[in-house]
């Protein structure tokens, strides 16, 4: 799943729309945690609603990491 957009970021809660790279499904207001290892590990491992594929199932190159709103290791 490919980040679209993040918004309703209360401390280092959020919501997101995501997209499917293999079908195009999309989802809106997904809940996240903006941390590394959401984004790092738990986005591209999960499932689409659609077509039950992730994004490591496609072996896609991850171009850009995903920026958090606060450094790793900041106590909010």
């Amino acid at each position: 799943m490919k980040l679209l957009k993040k918004y309703n970021q209360m401390r280092r809660d959020c919501e997101m729309d995501i997209e499917c790279e293999g079908c195009g499904n999309m989802e809106k207001g997904v809940s996240a945690y903006d941390d590394r290892n959401f984004w790092d590990n738990v986005l591209p491992n999960k499932n689409c609603e659609k077509c039950q594929k992730c994004s490591n199932d496609f072996d896609l190159e991850i171009i850009q990491k995903i920026k958090t709103k606060y450094p790793e290791g900041y106590q909010i």
